[in-house]
């Protein structure tokens, strides 16, 4: 019995001490939350993260557990079709609440959208702008008919975008772009209610990579503000999601004096069922621990009032002998 008590202090402040270690993940996978460099989605994954929950999935949707009320499920990129499971998955994630996000440009998504009976597409054709930033490529949009979006926003840069085959949208091109020929304005980004949900849909995923953020970061903050947390990040659609690194980073905790006076009275408590070499190790350990907080100032500096520390004090002094302070063995 003494070494189970003895054992469990020693766990208890190894675990409060100790680092966590967490596995971290790299990939070279276009549009992925995993891929830091110039044509991944780290940075988006960051501002979602500062939100409120992400939570990477990277099995097929109908394997996954969504919240039926609320939350984001985005997709990014996508260059897999979704099945028929995956599909019912996403209905009643849409028709209790959800919000369903895909940002693409030349049609992988439109399978999904025509599975759940939506009649709005992304275009196979690209858009073409007299307005553009440096190349032709890159059409710079201006017209944000959403006050959510446009906080802040002087214009978004797109990069070979796509548009929507849509009458409604929150963000549009200019009356001046082509598409397919046709010269007029057309839908960047609309919404759809579906059930008691919405999709939300934008023609050009580029806008959320790395590279393109630093031109786009303001509208980027205004987009996840827009949708709803927990954001499900759906990399189980990119074929190249190909995991190269995966290392660990330690979480180094950081130990409070109310902390640690919790975890000098449980030693305390414990003391009284241990004895000799058992005691001798949770009372060097507890040293130790001790003298790391008095090298920064005393450990009873900014304790409750309430603390008498004439007490503690006596408390620890009696640890230290071994006998009890005032007592028939103890007296001096």
């Amino acid at each position: 019995m003494r070494a189970i008590y003895g054992f469990l202090a020693f766990v208890l402040i190894l675990n409060l001490i100790l680092p966590t270690a967490i596995p971290v993940i790299k990939t070279s996978a276009e549009f992925s939350i995993f891929n830091t460099k110039w044509n991944g989605c780290s940075e988006f994954a960051k501002l979602i993260a500062e939100k409120g929950g992400l939570i990477p999935v990277m099995y097929p949707l109908n394997t996954i557990k969504l919240d039926k009320t609320e939350g984001t499920l985005v997709v990014v990129g996508p260059d897999i079709d979704f099945s028929s499971l995956e599909v019912e998955e996403v209905k009643k994630f849409l028709e209790y609440g959800g919000t369903l996000f895909i940002s693409d440009d030349f049609g992988t998504a439109n399978t999904l959208l025509e599975k759940l009976g939506i009649d709005v597409k992304f275009s196979d054709k690209p858009l073409k702008d007299v307005f553009y930033s440096k190349k032709s490529e890159f059409p710079v949009v201006v017209r944000i008919t959403d006050p959510k979006l446009a906080v802040g926003v002087k214009n978004i840069t797109l990069n070979i975008p796509s548009t929507i085959t849509a009458v409604d949208g929150e963000v549009f091109s200019s009356k001046v772009s082509i598409v397919g020929g046709k010269m007029g304005s057309y839908p960047i980004l609309t919404e759809i209610k579906y059930g008691k949900g919405r999709i939300v849909l934008l023609s050009d995923p580029s806008i959320l990579i790395n590279e393109m953020m630093v031109k786009n970061r303001k509208f980027v903050e205004n987009l996840v503000n827009y949708l709803d947390e927990p954001f499900y990040f759906d990399e189980a659609h990119h074929t190249d999601f190909n995991p190269y690194s995966i290392s660990t980073v330690y979480i180094h905790k950081e130990l409070d004096r109310e902390r640690a006076f919790e975890i000098f009275v449980a030693i305390a408590a414990l003391a009284v069922f241990v004895e000799g070499g058992i005691l001798s190790c949770i009372l060097n350990r507890f040293k130790w621990l001790l003298r790391r907080f008095r090298r920064k100032e005393s450990l009873f500096k900014d304790l409750p009032e309430w603390v008498d520390v004439r007490v503690l004090e006596r408390m620890i002094r009696e640890m230290k002998t071994g006998s009890k302070i005032g007592g028939r063995h103890g007296r001096q």
